[in-house]
């Protein structure tokens, strides 16, 4: 499932291509794929209009429009964006064609992904229950939101309503460079922890977007070139695999050490 890094990408990709450019006809070929919308509801709105910006929070990109209604767009597993000629896109679920000729599409082979409209993107994001974005949080307010969780680490971090945009790929590297056991209950960190674990969380974020989003190309000190089976740990050893919260995670044992 893209993450908060694939989401930053989607937006500069969003904004340089898209923005300032009149709506000329809209095409809902997947009409499952929206929520609280129907498919006539998605083109009154985008018909004829432009999309003068956009914001991300957690793994929702939401495309502002000039009537002030908002285009939410959430990936699933396999979602992403495509502008270019129409016969470029291989799995259109929304397709929207600008003055320019050029075509916009929601792109997603499982149709795991979701669309519909808002006009106020923070009620949605109240609605949904969303913890708050884990690039935007503050350490104050990313101490607040784990206080009193009980559980282990890993799947608080991968836990939208706690903290919004981390999954698991980054879930195992922030925890990897936080020298924190995936299975570590979250109440036996004590405060130099959570600042090694919060300050770890936004490099490797802004690392990932800076690297744009590809985690084998990430630098050789880091977990993700090497997470895969047989893969070794950075510092030394093999790397192990084990389910955690339903996901498969990798951890270095050398590195990190469980707490009770």
């Amino acid at each position: 499932m893209p993450e908060l890094p694939t989401l930053e990408i989607y937006k500069k990709y969003f904004d340089e291509t898209s923005l300032h450019q009149t709506i000329n006809h809209v095409q809902v070929v997947s009409p499952e794929v929206l929520v609280g919308s129907s498919s006539e509801e998605i083109k009154k709105t985008l018909l004829g209009h432009e999309f003068i910006q956009s914001r991300r929070y957690g793994k929702y990109l939401f495309a502002q429009m000039d009537n002030d209604l908002f285009l939410i767009m959430h990936f699933g597993m396999t979602g992403f964006l495509y502008y270019g000629s129409v016969d470029g896109s291989r799995y259109p679920r929304l397709l929207i064609e600008f003055s320019t000729g050029k075509f916009l599409s929601f792109d997603d082979a499982r149709k795991f992904g979701k669309l519909g409209l808002t006009r106020h993107p923070d009620e949605f994001i109240k609605e949904k229950k969303l913890g708050p974005d884990a690039l935007e949080i503050n350490f104050k307010s990313f101490k607040e939101v784990f206080k009193n969780k009980k559980g282990m680490i890993k799947p608080l971090l991968l836990n939208q309503h706690v903290l919004a945009g981390i999954g698991n790929l980054y879930a195992d590297e922030i925890l990897y460079q936080s020298r924190v056991h995936p299975l570590t209950p979250a109440h036996l960190l004590d405060k130099e922890e959570w600042e090694q674990l919060f300050n770890d969380m936004k490099r490797v974020l802004q690392k990932a977007i800076e690297y744009q989003d590809k985690p084998e190309a990430l630098p050789e000190s880091y977990l993700l070139p090497h997470r895969h089976p047989g893969g070794k740990c950075p510092a030394g050893g093999k790397l192990n695999i084990i389910p955690v919260g339903g996901r498969t995670t990798y951890f270095c044992p050398q590195r990190q050490k469980i707490k009770h």
